[in-house]
């Protein structure tokens, strides 16, 4: 099953798309070892099969590795990466690509939503009696986030941020959006969506948004291609929708044909789509569309995508969006599932690149909440940029019209926050980082009546 990978080692293994692979190398039988800079929620997890050290020391590569694997985010001059320059060194989707080799892969691609529609597809293919592989980069409730399944279907959550996945060969492809984000990797946008390109030219069948412009471009003249949206050119469309809380109900019309309501697992017409996009590649694959309909208002929202964790007069919520498109998307789901109530926002941006890049869209977008709090920047592997902070999203919000406060720790936002909501309101962290830390707090404090 893991063919050469007898023994192998990951470097960042604590992220979520290495605990993913380090999961499938282990279930596969082969010893596997890592190393993380720090302490996340998946380390325990991942130390119940791996020996896993914190920091990075070549001292840490077990004797006879055949692969050491790293992360995009490790950078080039790691320790355990010089060390190991005799061994074969492999980037994760490079790994994965060769562990999914005799598989039939169903690649979930794009900038947005690739997460959600991932478990979503996965979870529809378990309930029409099919066992596929999966791999997801998030935490599902009563799954893990990756694992070899039986038969020859995989499916997978494939991201664009260093351009490497060109080299996975998809059977099909579904292609969610192509948005501005880790451009620096591709040096800028067009780079970007040549990549792309790239990727569905090695695609057999592809599952595209055609609300999309750019991805409505990429796929246009191509052959196998199946759409969704809420466009009227749209093969699978969304008509006639209705926000409820944690749920929207819309009436699917497939091919021109009205086949009857769907409801959707997940708030905000992001949903929508990824629903769109799970149910198209369901019925690509050869599966009942209504049986799909039927199971899809059961399957799980992946952690941390506008997760409940408390509706206790206030309403907690913590999301993972850390692009303003995401940021609006959300933004919009509450307004729409919550109408009339209050948004109190609590923001942590993540990565000083994308912050510097993109603030004033961050501004934008942040000033339709009712009141937001800035987090200092949560800088993944990168150093720090002069002039760059939290602040200056806090700067842009205010000039965009909105109310902003920056704090420069988790701690000091989380007793703004608390300052601030009164009973009615929604409460939402949004961010990639360790502000989950900060909405669960403030569950647990809300909860408690503290």
């Amino acid at each position: 099953m893991t063919g050469d990978f007898r023994r192998v080692h990951l470097v960042g293994i604590c992220g979520d798309g290495m605990a993913g692979l380090a999961r499938l190398l282990w279930q596969g039988g082969a010893e596997v070892s890592g190393s993380d800079a720090q302490a996340s929620g998946k380390l325990w997890e991942v130390a119940e099969w791996a020996d896993v050290f914190l920091g990075h020391d070549p001292e840490h590569l077990p004797l006879g590795v055949d692969a050491v694997i790293f992360s995009s985010a490790v950078a080039p001059d790691n320790p355990e990466l010089k060390a190991a320059e005799t061994t074969a060194l492999l980037p994760r989707l490079y790994a994965l690509s060769q562990l999914l080799r005799d598989r039939t892969l169903v690649a979930v691609a794009g900038t947005h939503g690739k997460t959600t529609t991932t478990t979503w597809i996965a979870y529809l293919l378990r309930s029409c009696g099919i066992e596929p592989g999966h791999y997801v980069g998030g935490q599902i409730p009563g799954l893990p986030s990756a694992t070899w399944g039986k038969g020859r279907f995989f499916v997978a959550e494939v991201d664009e941020s260093d351009g490497r996945f060109v080299c996975l060969s998809p059977a099909v492809t579904v292609l969610t959006s192509v948005d501005g984000d880790h451009i620096n990797n591709y040096s800028g946008f067009f780079g970007l969506t040549r990549a792309f390109a790239t990727f569905l030219d090695r695609s057999q069948k592809i599952v595209a948004c055609v609300d999309d412009p750019v991805v409505a471009e990429l796929v246009r003249g191509r052959r196998h291609v199946t759409t969704f949206g809420l466009s009227v050119a749209a093969d699978f469309r969304a008509r006639g929708i209705w926000y409820q809380g944690e749920r929207v109900i819309f009436d699917l019309w497939a091919f021109g044909r009205l086949c009857g309501p769907v409801e959707v697992p997940g708030p905000g017409l992001h949903n929508v789509r990824n629903a769109l996009a799970a149910l198209a590649a369901g019925y690509v694959l050869g599966l009942p569309l209504e049986l799909l309909v039927e199971n899809l208002a059961s399957a799980p929202r992946p952690r941390r995508r506008l997760e409940v964790l408390e509706e206790n007069g206030y309403l907690v919520v913590d999301d993972y969006a850390h692009h303003p498109t995401e940021l609006a998307a959300g933004i919009s789901a509450l307004r729409r599932g919550w109408p009339g109530r209050r948004i109190i926002a609590v923001f942590q941006p993540h990565r000083y690149t994308r912050t510097a890049l993109l603030s004033a869209q961050f501004g934008e977008v942040l000033s339709r909440a009712d009141q937001v709090v800035v987090t200092e920047i949560y800088p993944a592997f990168e150093p720090p940029i002069p002039g760059v902070s939290g602040e200056i999203v806090a700067d842009a919000i205010r000039r965009a019209g909105g109310k902003a406060l920056f704090r420069h720790d988790l701690n000091e936002a989380l007793e703004t926050a608390a300052e601030l909501i009164r009973p009615g309101d929604i409460v939402v962290a949004f961010g990639a980082g360790d502000i989950w830390r900060l909405s669960r707090e403030m569950a647990r404090s809300l909860s408690s009546g503290s």
